[in-house]
């Protein structure tokens, strides 16, 4: 398998409006995405059938995670259980890479 050695933060190119998401990689165990938000910007809440890791890129926002509220920022990363219902308000312009793991939820 050749590598592929990409650089994220080049990747970063807000959009006016609307979530921007961009595949990085997606493969049989594995699935990796980059969210761009502008500020003001909601995800409603929402639930995975995979455990993710969250890792914020860029910015500040209010992450729900099941009933409890948080504040992240650039350089916040965390863990995400399968079907665990999460929320995001962007208060800045806000980055942040999903890593969704098929191979525990299978």
């Amino acid at each position: 398998m050749a590598h592929r050695i990409k650089n994220l933060l080049e990747m970063i190119n807000m959009p006016d409006e609307g979530i921007l998401s961009i595949p990085i990689e997606d493969t049989d165990y594995y699935k990796v995405v980059l969210f761009l938000m502008p500020a003001g910007q909601y995800l409603s809440p929402h639930t995975s059938t995979m455990p993710a890791t969250v890792y914020v890129l860029q910015g500040k926002a209010d992450f729900t995670l099941g009933e409890d509220k948080y504040e992240v920022n650039a350089g916040d990363h965390f863990f995400m259980p399968p079907n665990y219902n999460h929320a995001i308000l962007a208060k800045e312009d806000f980055v942040f890479l999903l890593n969704l793991n098929r191979a525990a939820s299978s």
